[in-house]
């Protein structure tokens, strides 16, 4: 089970953090780890076992599984180069959750005494570590519902604690301040000492609802790093809540921006420039580390897409060249995509009305996406109300009133203006319905058709998404659960304005390009592999002509 000292040594110069250290570094703490092979189906530990290792996958693919209430969640499902058993990494006695081999799994194994020996030693990698953990701690909390098991996490993180103090000190502090003055005053006030108790016990309520809003808005900012993508994802509560996110095979380059006090208390700035614009993660701890995690990806990333090609690559040809090779030995890499599930799957009130406005519905596998019931409210509101007013008209009229006008010319009025007022709302409706958005699998696309008038449409290819970002603004925007989606295509935005669940569009999104990347790679695949089998079915022609040639001349 033990491997050699050379092979963990070349295996740890790929892994992140200990590709930053310096040889010197690395032949010291290569010792200490160990390598193990664990079979197929078997428990590298469970739920309560003793935190007392962590572990680096060389090979094999491993399930994280978390145990909540009655069901068992799949956390991640781990590959090359990926890490499990953040406990160890702090003073937590047992495993939170448990790791099974979905196949034969080669790690490198260190023990908890051994990452204190390497943390204590080399700040660095106690920075990482200290990454690993809370990442760690923060995936069990929270739900990622457009991520798949597939895509590893490879970093949560919250602003710095120090803006979170700042924001209780300011605000608190502030509240408290005002509240023991005007508490002065209501005790050394004879005429006003009631007004001045009251406004001190407003002031102090009222300060710790914005202390504690406050404190709530820190800790619903994410700053995220997958497999796949970046992402930043924001809550202001009960006012705005957005998702910007870019592959990671779109992003050009990464930079670093620190004042002097944010070297002082550690914090930072990384800045992932895309051919679009900029990716900002703002005022995080250990800015350094994460922008050489980001570089980190941007290599992996780059590696694997060319591994998943040699495999492909691969398969194709030997397709090709040996079609009777059994499906069983073709390599076909395995895409990453999750499948997209449907929009109205929770059976809330919210996906009830949905799916009777029709806002999302498949036809001949493109999704066909309109703006939310609101906005036809919002749209028919004005005709509607003229429709009351002409029927409390006729209604009045009914009880006596203007009895000056005939009922004859009263009712006709009337009835020329229902015509009106429901030609107006009819309108409207054909306005709301015919705003429509597509997604296919190559292009998104926008129509605009006004009723008895122009139609207006936008196309942009998949295959050139940059970023892709929704925002939900307001609060009946986060009640009601629509918003817009903005789609970065060049030079170009392309928006998805005021649809329902507009996350889950933006996951569809993303799950589509991702389709169409690996589409376009397998027929890439396909197209060099016949031009190498001509090429091989030509040289042979060439060769039996040659050998024909060559016995004509020898008879």
């Amino acid at each position: 089970m033990t491997s050699g000292y050379h092979e963990n040594l070349t295996f740890l110069k790929s892994l992140f953090p200990f590709n930053l250290l310096e040889d010197s570094s690395l032949h010291q703490i290569a010792p200490l780890f160990e390598q193990v092979s664990l079979a197929a189906g078997s428990h590298v530990f469970r739920e309560e076992d003793a935190a007392d290792a962590l572990f680096f996958i060389i090979s094999g693919k491993v399930r994280i599984t978390l145990h909540k209430k009655d069901s068992i969640n799949t956390l991640s499902l781990l590959s090359i180069g990926d890490h499990f058993g953040e406990d160890s990494l702090g003073k937590n006695a047992f495993y939170s959750t448990a790791a099974v081999c979905e196949t034969r799994v080669l790690a490198l194994r260190i023990s908890h005494k051994n990452i204190c020996s390497i943390s204590n030693g080399i700040p660095k990698v106690w920075s990482a570590f200290s990454l690993f953990q809370k990442t760690y701690r923060l995936a069990r909390k929270i739900s990622l519902p457009w991520r798949s098991e597939e895509e590893t996490l490879h970093l949560i993180s919250r602003r710095h604690p120090f803006f979170l103090f700042l924001r209780v000190i300011l605000i608190g502090g502030g509240s408290l301040l005002t509240f023991a003055i005007l508490l002065f005053f209501a005790f050394t006030s004879l005429e006003l000492s009631l007004f001045f108790l009251i406004l001190s016990i407003l002031v102090l309520g009222l300060g710790v609802v914005i202390t504690g809003w406050a404190a709530l808005e820190w800790t619903n900012d994410y700053f995220i790093i997958t497999r796949d993508r970046v992402l930043v994802q924001k809550q202001l509560i009960g006012f705005f809540e957005s998702r910007h996110e870019s592959p990671v095979s779109a992003i050009l380059s990464t930079g670093i921006d620190t004042s002097v006090w944010g070297r002082m208390f550690g914090f930072g700035s990384v800045t992932m420039r895309s051919y679009t614009g900029d990716l900002r993660f703002a005022r995080l701890p250990f800015p350094h580390l994460i922008y050489e995690l980001l570089e980190y990806r941007r290599q992996q990333a780059m590696l694997e897409t060319r591994h998943q090609e040699q495999a492909g690559m691969r398969s194709s040809l030997m397709q090709r060249l040996e079609p009777g090779v059994t499906q069983k030995k073709l390599i076909k890499p395995k895409s990453s995509v999750k499948p997209t599930s449907s929009v109205y799957q929770t059976g809330s009130f919210s996906d009830l009305l949905a799916k009777f406005f029709n806002l999302r519905y498949e036809k001949e596998g493109s999704v066909i996406l309109r703006t939310h019931w609101w906005i036809l409210l919002r749209k028919t509101a004005l005709p509607g109300l003229f429709l009351l007013l002409v029927i409390l008209g006729i209604a009045v009229r009914l009880i006596g009133f203007f009895s000056l006008f005939p009922e004859t010319l009263v009712f006709l009025v009337a009835l020329f203006l229902s015509l009106a007022g429901w030609g107006w709302w009819f309108y409207q409706y054909l306005d709301w319905h015919n705003d429509i958005y597509i997604l296919t699998h190559d292009q998104l696309i926008d129509v605009s058709r006004k009723p008895l008038g122009s139609e207006e449409r936008r196309s942009a290819p998949i295959k050139n998404i940059q970023t892709v970002e929704f925002t939900r603004k307001g609060l009946i925007g986060l009640i009601l659960n629509f918003g817009t989606v903005r789609i970065q295509i060049g030079n170009e935005e392309l928006t998805f304005d005021n649809i329902y669940n507009p996350s889950q569009v933006q996951s569809e999104i993303y799950m589509r390009f991702k389709e169409f990347s690996e589409r376009m790679k397998r027929n890439e695949q396909q197209r060099l592999a016949d031009w190498i089998k001509t090429y091989d079915e030509i040289r042979q022609e060439k060769s039996k002509e040659e050998s024909s040639s060559s016995g004509i001349e020898n008879e």
